[in-house]
């Protein structure tokens, strides 16, 4: 799309006298300025890595990114890579620092808010006896909370306002919550776990700049340029990082972008101050405003308009609608009378059934792009916007499937309202021997109704035609019963249960058994529906969070998973998200709160109403564990009031294009909104006769709809079979516990680091190996002779690679490398990571050092000359792949590449004359794999606007070792009785085989000292 510049967005991309501010409204074009800014830039003649760029999520990321190459195509075509430019999110550059600063970050994984609470829920207790624990049952017994979901978000609440108003746990006079904080601080950060949440990387971050002034310097030194987008959301803590990477902005320049009246996140410690008082805070700032709607129409503007006019504490702004003419010419982007349309309805069903007549009304109608061209709107143009999407979003999803419209709930809000999850949630409890809570009724039931509840559950989703004829409540509570007696048996003691029994059991095995014993592979020729799958694929991954903190659990913690599904699963986690790709050509169900920076044509804006628009809790502030009175003025700046609320409607308005659509409930006890009572205008149409006859158009999806994104595992999945690649890429189901066993990821994480070593001048001597891997090798909840034998295995492999290729890691020009690599001819974004690239001749100065070699490496076991020649040919497409993505991202090299296999054994021998193998990434290799990924793409889009996803894997013979063999049906066309007890083989199984293998390897071979 070609992009007209306003003189506002010029100035903005032109300015070079100080620090910026770009007040940026509703659909302004801020990422197309930001991006072109950026490129001014570099233009000028800016290094590429002196610009940093904070985004707030990575998608926004993965966007601004995109622009950025793109208008350096257009610009430098001969340079047009992104380089080392840094551009995400403040806490993956936090991260970042840390981790090339300081070795012992490197050990450190990110928890997101549902992994935090998988790990506080699991750690709920104190334990006297091994010290082990938070104790937060000592605090709900205190305060008297009523229940442990209360207990668990206060305490949650309580740790973000800690970190955000910089409170001294010294001051905290309460010995139940200091030894809280203390313990999980323990317990996230110690061994094994070592973890950080998002708070603990920026207090990190802030800690090591002031207790290394020389690092901090360095970092302003080698900083030009910071941009900051959505500035309206960063919290203080955020804020004083951005201010001392810039010397408050006089060292290096600061271009913040945001919009005062979207910001969002109070609640969450975000400060608008920040951006209201920028001017007065930073010295010479210029503030430039970009007014002009390109997305909306001009009644859409006016309406938003007046509706946040009414918050007192804002900047002031005159928006208006424009769209793009012939040549470089704007007018004002007029409304159509109908295009609004405001309804009144008595009942949820009737308001449901009116929105999925509305979406066949527009389904197929003529629509102008903003560059002039026209295409018949297909569902995927097409989004409801919910406060709340649990309870509300099953029911207009239901309504809409009935219809035959296409549909997604975006996120997890809601996945518990659904019989199939309820049914699964309800077979943990009785596994767990816990009470199962129905959050909607309030009630919790004891064992005999839980049995009963799984019945009825069962047979009406037989009924429905949810699952199959198959199913039998009776063999599967047998089966139920007969896993409590083997849970029993891996309660007992190491002396006293089955040798055969391990006190480890897996949540995602447990839940894959579940399905199989349901009925899902019996009847191959009517498979469960997709959006069934859909939600189990996030029930799935709901329990990746959880096995991501725990990987395997013991029977006494069934409990604490328990207590974190219902309590974080089926409350907190609206604000999740399953993959953009997953809701091609379907109308997306989603919270206003992640709909930030997202448009469409047609919108949806149901359920207006008093008690959510404005929130009756708009007032309140968010439950701590904090002495009000002591702290009843930090608990105020978290209380979103009117102005929030106004706020978050104001988003849900511009996040419409055209069609907007607003409804309502009039009846006792559920009244409209004041919010939609106020809208008047005179294009808003009130009742059917103000509804326009459409223009049809054949239905087509949008250009950025049409747009993939993809890594080259979800290639080589797709390349495996194209139910494995919708089940996993798509669905979301978990691998499980097998993919996250950990050596692999460890040896790749030490490998970096000698890398890294050997660029700062500090090379590691062979003698240094084993005392160098023993301090960073860590499996977490891997203990025991596995442990052993794995660190074992990886000091020899790691030694080994160090005394044969000493000299080639003194010649490494960069350690896992990311690019992203944006195939036009598809319209795909293929990102990944490469471990190592370096530089030809060691005597070159660093400074004219270039890009030479390419090298993955591998930890795998090879034990066949078939193997090997498999394996080879699956590394050789990533590898030429890569290749292509590194010359795109740097804009030069690789010249050569290799796989090499890193093995405590010299096993790899055998088949080749060394572990270093050459690749070929001649221009005709690079050629044929892009080909192959073209051609895959295309068929993985295919796939998506049809739904049909071929058991590819059957005839490929892949299905053996899938990882959701156990409940997809092209199992059992493909395997054998003399197959079956290997298939049936548990993840436990298939880890202890893996171990014994590895053991065997190592007293193959004596360790070198």
């Amino acid at each position: 799309m070609n992009f007209t510049l306003t003189p506002k967005q010029k100035k903005a991309i032109n300015f070079n006298d100080g620090n910026l501010l770009i007040l940026a409204c509703a659909g302004s074009g801020k990422t197309e300025t930001l991006a072109r800014r950026i490129v001014r830039l570099i233009i000028d003649g800016e290094s590429r890595r002196s610009i940093v760029a904070f985004t707030f999520t990575d998608h926004a990321a993965t966007e601004l990114k995109y622009r950025i190459r793109q208008r350096l195509h257009e610009n430098m075509p001969s340079e047009p890579s992104l380089g080392d430019m840094y551009v995400g999110t403040i806490h993956s550059y936090c991260l970042k620092i840390l981790r090339e600063r300081q070795q012992k970050f490197r050990r450190f994984e990110v928890m997101d808010e549902t992994q935090q609470a998988a790990l506080v829920a699991t750690n709920f207790y104190y334990h006297e006896d091994n010290g082990r624990g938070i104790g937060l049952d000592k605090l709900r017994t205190r305060t008297r909370t009523k229940t442990f979901s209360e207990t668990l978000q206060r305490f949650l609440n309580t740790l973000n306002i800690l970190h955000q108003q910089k409170i001294n746990i010294a001051t905290v006079d309460d010995k139940s919550l200091s030894n809280a904080i203390q313990n999980y601080a323990k317990v996230s950060q110690e061994f094994p776990n070592f973890f950080l949440d998002f708070n603990q990387i920026i207090d990190k971050m802030l800690t090591f700049l002031d207790e290394n002034p020389e690092e901090l310097k360095g970092i302003q030194e080698n900083l030009s340029h910071l941009f900051v987008d959505e500035y309206q959301d960063i919290d203080q803590c955020q804020e004083q990082l951005i201010a001392l990477l810039t010397n408050n902005g006089r060292d290096a320049k600061l271009t913040v972008v945001g919009d005062d009246d979207q910001s969002l996140y109070k609640f969450r410690g975000a400060n608008i101050t920040n951006i209201l008082t920028f001017k007065d805070r930073y010295p010479n700032v210029k503030q430039i405003q970009l007014n002009d709607n390109f997305r909306s129409t001009h009644a859409i503007v006016e309406i938003a308009d007046e509706a946040v006019r009414k918050i007192s504490n804002r900047i002031p702004k005159e928006p208006v609608a424009k769209r793009f003419l012939a040549g470089n010419a704007m007018e004002e982007h007029m409304a159509s009378h109908g295009d609004i349309q405001l309804r009144e309805f008595s009942t949820e069903k009737d308001e449901a059934t009116w929105v999925a007549e509305r979406i066949k009304a527009l389904h197929g109608t003529c629509f102008e792009e903003k560059d002039g061209n026209t295409r018949g709107l297909d569902y995927g143009d097409m989004a409801i916007l919910l406060r709340s999407v649990r309870g509300t979003g099953a029911q207009f999803a239901e309504t809409l499937r009935r219809e035959g419209i296409p549909v997604v709930i975006s996120g997890m809000g809601g996945l518990f309202n659904n019989d199939e999850i309820q049914l699964v949630q309800a077979s943990f409890c009785l596994l767990a021997r816990s009470e199962f809570y129905l959050q909607d009724e309030k009630r919790r039931l004891n064992t005999i109704e839980t049995r009963q509840f799984i019945r009825e559950k069962i047979q009406t989703l037989r009924k429905t035609n949810r699952i199959g004829p198959h199913s039998n409540s009776t063999q599967y509570l047998s089966w139920i019963d007969k896993q409590l007696e083997d849970l029993a048996q891996r309660s007992l003691t190491k002396e006293e249960r089955d040798p055969r029994k391990s006190a480890r059991i897996y949540p995602q095995a447990i839940f894959r058994e579940m399905l199989r014993t349901l009925g899902i592979l019996v009847d191959e020729k009517k498979a469960w529906p997709d959006d069934l799958m859909f939600n189990l694929g996030a029930f799935s991954n709901l329990l990746t969070q959880y096995e991501s903190v725990h990987q395997w659990i013991t029977p006494a913690r069934l409990k604490g998973l328990n207590l974190f599904l219902s309590i974080w699963g089926a409350r907190h986690v609206d604000e999740g998200g399953i993959q953009e790709n997953a809701a091609m050509n379907s109308v997306r169900i989603m919270t206003v709160h992640s709909a930030k920076g997202l448009e469409w044509p047609v919108v949806f804006l149901p359920r207006v109403l008093s008690r959510t628009f404005p929130s009756s809790r708009r007032n309140q502030a968010p439950d701590t564990f904090l002495p009000k009175d002591l702290y009843a003025k930090v608990l105020k700046e978290y209380i979103g009031g009117d102005e929030a609320e106004r706020r978050l409607w104001y988003v849900a308005l511009t996040r419409c294009e055209k069609h907007l659509n607003i409804s309502t409930l009039d009846r006792r006890y559920t009244k409209p909104s004041p919010y939609f009572k106020e809208i008047s205008h005179i294009l808003v149409s009130r009742d059917e006769s103000g509804v326009p006859q459409y223009t049809p158009a054949p239905p087509q999806p949008s250009a950025q709809a049409a747009q993939i994104r993809v890594t080259y595992s979800d290639l080589e999945a797709f390349w495996r079979c194209e139910r494995e690649y919708q089940l996993r890429a798509l669905m979301n189901f978990s691998p499980g516990v097998g993919e996250q066993f950990g050596y692999g990821r460890q040896v790749h994480n030490i490998l970096a680091e000698i890398h890294q070593r050997a660029i700062d001048n500090n090379p590691l001597n062979v003698s240094e190996i084993r005392e160098f891997v023993t301090s960073r090798f860590h499996l977490r909840y891997t203990a025991g002779q596995p442990a052993k034998a794995m660190l074992e295995a990886a000091i020899m492999g790691i030694e080994k690679y160090v005394k044969k290729f000493r000299n080639d890691i003194l010649k490494t020009y960069a350690a896992e490398k990311s690019f992203e690599l944006f195939d036009q001819d598809v319209d795909a974004l293929i990102h990944g990571t490469v471990d190592l690239l370096d530089y030809g001749d060691r005597d070159t100065p660093p400074s004219q050092r270039k890009i030479t070699g390419l090298i993955e490496f591998k930890t795998e076991r090879i034990e066949t000359e078939d193997e090997f020649k498999k394996i080879l040919e699956k590394i050789q497409d990533q590898i030429q792949l890569y290749a292509v993505g590194v010359e795109y991202a740097y804009s030069e090299g690789p010249d050569n590449a290799a796989a090499h296999i890193i093995s405590p054994t010299d096993q790899i021998e055998k088949f080749a004359d060394s572990p270093r193998i050459p690749i070929d990434i001649s221009p005709q290799a690079r050629e044929n794999v892009i080909k192959k990924i073209r051609k895959a793409i295309t068929k993985i889009k295919e796939n998506m606007n049809s739904g049909n996803y071929g058991q590819t894997g059957v005839t490929l013979g892949n299905c053996l070792r899938c990882d959701f063999r156990n409940f997809c049906s092209g199992y059992n066309k493909f395997k054998s009785a003399s197959e079956l007890s290997i298939i049936n083989s548990t993840p436990e199984e298939d880890q202890k085989e893996e171990v014994d293998q590895i053991i065997e390897s190592i007293h193959a071979r004596p360790s070198s000292k």
